[in-house]
């Protein structure tokens, strides 16, 4: 089970326990047409293990942090890069917070899906599916 915290849903977070109702969420993510994200907590405690997931047409990326890992890792593009949008930065949205990612950090949105899925069938474990790096990306304003 995991929770997840999202446009429309940032009071009261939105209990997924299936991969039908991460599908339903990762849709209504991005119905909103911008770069937004989705916050996904384990046992809704940021503490735990947790994942951001940011959806922008076909475009996604990733952000986790879990026990045991000396920092924040984010998704990282090993294949042809995107270009960087209008402004040079990779922002991503959530209410009316702004997340800075790396510049590298944007993936195929399947892959950015897939790994949702295997962090709620892993309970929260970091998805292997992609990769990562342990890299500091901007403050979030």
């Amino acid at each position: 089970m995991i929770q997840a915290w999202y446009e429309g849903h940032t009071e009261t977070p939105v209990t997924v326990t299936t991969g039908a109702e991460l599908d339903a969420v990762l849709d209504d993510v991005v119905k909103a047409g911008a770069p937004q994200l989705v916050q996904f907590l384990t046992e809704g405690d940021v503490r735990k293990p947790h994942m951001d997931v940011g959806l922008n047409g076909e475009r996604g990326t990733l952000r986790y942090a879990g026990e045991g890992l000396p920092s924040v890792s984010y998704s990282k593009n090993t294949g042809t890069p995107y270009p960087l949008p209008e402004g040079d930065e990779v922002i991503y949205y959530l209410d009316r917070a702004d997340f800075y990612y790396p510049d590298d950090a944007e993936i195929p949105a399947t892959d950015a899906r897939a790994a949702a899925h295997e962090f709620l069938a892993s309970a929260g474990a970091r998805p292997t599916n992609v990769e990562w790096t342990d890299e500091q990306a901007p403050p979030t304003a």
